[in-house]
């Protein structure tokens, strides 16, 4: 029974050390808009309900991954940066109804009456993956108390824990030794 305990124990414990790793990891590469960038691949949380006609809803994880201009067509659905950086809702959707292409120069594509340049572009939705519903929890973690709460107090917890068990088995060890000390001085006398 012991054994199945301490098992169970393990295997929590590896998962939350599986969880702080990726929240701290998607921390470290939010860049200035507010959604983690891992060089073409962006992840972010749906966190509102406006794209709920094109299949995302509200604390979807998507990560997409930006493709090269030419994959970007009229009548594709793509994500971009469009607006406000200090609003909370800086990404978008929209279909593409236009592209204007210049050689030596950035591509421009047109979503309703926005234009945007293919540096603001995510990626396509097609090709995004989407997890449901783990967004909130994504959210909570990567929030100021939720990160300090859920990662960095257990942390702490764990390390002095550790430095306790050490402490004690120090302490018993040495009191091991002063006992055999002892007991070979009343052998010698």
């Amino acid at each position: 029974m012991k054994a199945i305990l301490n098992f169970i124990k393990e295997i929590l414990i590896g998962a939350w050390v599986i969880i702080a790793i990726f929240t701290t990891i998607c921390l470290l590469s939010l860049n200035e808009y507010g959604y983690s960038e891992f060089g073409d691949t962006s992840l972010f949380v749906i966190d509102n309900r406006s794209l709920e006609q094109y299949g995302f809803n509200k604390y979807d994880i998507i990560v997409v991954t930006k493709g090269l201009e030419s994959e970007y067509t009229e009548g594709s659905g793509a994500f971009f940066r469009y607006g406000n950086r200090e609003t909370r809702s800086y990404i978008n959707f929209g279909v593409i109804e236009s592209a204007e292409r210049v050689d030596g120069a950035e591509d421009s594509f047109y979503f309703n009456d926005a234009q945007v340049s293919y540096n603001d572009i995510l990626g396509v939705a097609n090709g995004a993956l989407k997890i449901e519903k783990l967004g909130l929890i994504l959210g909570l973690l990567e929030s100021k108390w939720g990160f300090m709460f859920l990662i960095i107090l257990p942390t702490l917890y764990a390390f002095v824990y550790e430095i306790y068990t050490i402490a004690l088995e120090v302490k018993k060890k040495s009191a091991k030794e002063l006992s055999e000390v002892d007991k070979d001085e009343d052998e010698n006398e």
